[in-house]
């Protein structure tokens, strides 16, 4: 093994190795580090400390009312129950493929939904039944049955269909944005549905783990309880979902 002398720093001539396939590259100082290094490690914790503040909770000074989880039925629905099903033209991009066709919700009782995508021509392309959190597949295209898309599925239905096991929910009253905030816990993952105090309607719907946003959700041009307008985006991953009521 061969090594190499440069400002006071001693490196193994060894070839590195990638993280996850034998370790990484090893580096081994012959003094302690100078000035520079202190001033880069003055820099790096000015900059971690900046990306905690950003991070921090935005509703911390804000009134937070805890509520009983037998509550929750106060929090008014994103997708409310309807008598008929709720039919969306749907566009949805996920990294490179573009989906387009019908999208059927149908609530068959308090916490089980029917869920179908069909092409413009009534192709089947999956067929879903959401029973409390749990995602069924009854049918799905080859292509997209897949566990981790199965599984991206049954995360965004349950953020849009309110159907996720919670811990605690919180009402956090936000009087200078006209909003009140109906904020649901488990574990370290948050969902915050925010209710528009004039309408009093959802208009936004957000998923953190910790305080990273995973999931957004944004709700327009409601008719009666029904928003005739949804978009739902991952900040993880490259998945887009475009709604648009037509029934």
């Amino acid at each position: 093994m061969r090594y190499l002398i440069l400002n006071n720093i001693l490196l193994s001539s060894t070839p590195p190795r990638r993280r996850g396939l034998g370790g990484s590259k090893k580096v081994t100082y012959t003094n302690p580090p100078g000035p520079l290094f202190r001033k880069g490690g003055n820099f790096l914790l000015l900059i971690s400390i900046l990306i905690v503040t950003s991070c921090s909770n935005p509703y911390k000074n804000l009134t937070t009312t805890e509520y009983s989880i037998n509550e929750i039925h106060q929090i008014p629905y994103a997708l409310p129950f309807s008598e008929k099903a709720l039919i969306y033209k749907a566009n949805i991009n996920f990294f490179n493929n573009d989906i387009s066709g019908l999208l059927i919700l149908k609530k068959t009782d308090e916490s089980n939904y029917r869920i179908a995508l069909t092409t413009q021509f009534g192709l089947k392309i999956f067929d879903f039944e959401l029973n409390h959190g749990i995602l069924n597949v009854k049918y799905c295209v080859e292509y997209l049955n897949k566990k981790v898309i199965i599984n991206t599925f049954q995360n965004d239905f349950n953020l849009l269909l309110m159907q996720n096991h919670i811990n605690n929910i919180f009402v956090i009253e936000n009087p200078e944005q006209d909003q009140k905030i109906w904020q649901l816990k488990s574990g370290k993952l948050t969902y915050n549905y925010i209710q528009e105090t004039e309408s009093e309607k959802i208009a936004n719907i957000s998923f953190k783990k910790r305080n990273s946003d995973k999931i957004s959700v944004g709700l327009y041009n409601y008719k009666g309880n029904i928003p005739e307008n949804i978009t739902l985006e991952h900040h993880n991953i490259k998945l887009k979902m475009n709604l648009k009521l037509i029934q």
